[in-house]
């Protein structure tokens, strides 16, 4: 069974639009997305303004009050899109689709119209076969914690989640946002969390898919877990994960 792994759409949906090409061609029988449907630029330059003033973030931000507004409309025709392809989707929110009761209002109001999504974040929906897609979203931190301006959880938070795996018969494949500490293939670079990397080693599931923050696609191998990094759909990265075989493959619509 073939599924189609992506991250970071970023509101480039010109390459959104094109995914159903994709999805014929490779057969895929699900999408996984690992999160940030938003850009959030006016939240970020915000944040960085008040972390150099050394204050908290405004959500009353003149900018950041005008990008809220767009956010609703990019959200909603995200979840249109991936309805569309037919097939079952599965996802998790970034780091950038917050606040989280937004997010999560949206996404189960798509759920409500739109049959083939499912939102993982800490929980788990069915997918043929004998699998199960269980998730969590957002950036996993050391001990900060904000559903307001970005969505970050600390690492407990996400051990604690998502700890009904134990439970689960099927094959899990797990959805994060956040990496985990291990490098992908090739590289010495690692950006993620060894909360990620403690789950992946407890509940060994047959393949996580996540994000990089720097856009980075590949693979790693971590505990019996195989772990794909997409790359960022922004930059027209996708991957195609053989759910039996255990193997992946990369592609971009650039």
């Amino acid at each position: 069974m073939k599924v189609l792994a992506i991250s970071d759409l970023r509101e480039e949906f010109s390459y959104l639009d094109r995914l159903p090409e994709v999805v014929r061609n490779v057969q895929a029988r699900g999408v996984l997305f690992c999160g940030n449907i938003l850009r959030a630029d006016a939240r970020q330059a915000e944040w960085e303004r008040a972390k150099s003033e050394g204050r908290k973030p405004l959500l009353d931000n003149p900018e950041v009050v005008r990008e809220r507004r767009d956010d609703a409309e990019s959200v909603a025709r995200f979840f249109r899109a991936l309805d569309q392809l037919g097939v079952p989707v599965f996802v998790v929110p970034g780091r950038n689709d917050a606040p989280e009761r937004f997010f999560l209002q949206a996404a189960f109001n798509s759920e409500v119209v739109e049959p083939h999504i499912h939102v993982v974040h800490r929980s788990f929906a069915p997918l043929g076969r004998g699998f199960v897609v269980a998730g969590f979203g957002g950036e996993i931190t050391a001990n900060e914690r904000d559903h307001e301006f970005f969505l970050q959880y600390p690492g407990w938070e996400a051990q604690f989640s998502l700890d009904f795996l134990r439970h689960l018969e099927q094959v899990k494949i797990l959805l994060t946002h956040t990496a985990p500490s291990t490098p992908l293939e090739g590289s010495t670079e690692a950006n993620g969390h060894e909360a990620i990397s403690h789950i992946l080693k407890t509940y060994n599931p047959a393949v996580a898919v996540c994000s990089h923050a720097g856009g980075q696609k590949g693979k790693a191998v971590v505990g019996k877990t195989l772990v794909v990094s997409p790359g960022h759909l922004a930059n027209g990265d996708y991957a195609v994960i053989d759910l039996e075989e255990k193997s992946v493959s990369f592609g971009d619509l650039r």
